[in-house]
């Protein structure tokens, strides 16, 4: 998963911040490397993006 969507609909939809405005910023930070590593796991192409 490209960690870049956590920035676009349905997070915005609750808040135009995205991600960083639905959650605090640690919790935010949490979740975007959650999302890198299950990618490196997965050998997925998005794992640098975002």
């Amino acid at each position: 998963m490209n960690p870049g969507l956590l920035y676009e609909s349905p997070f915005t939809d609750i808040h135009y911040e995205g991600l960083d405005g639905v959650f605090n910023e640690e919790d935010a930070d949490q979740i975007v490397s959650l999302v890198r590593s299950f990618n490196e796991t997965v050998d997925d192409p998005f794992r640098t993006v975002a």
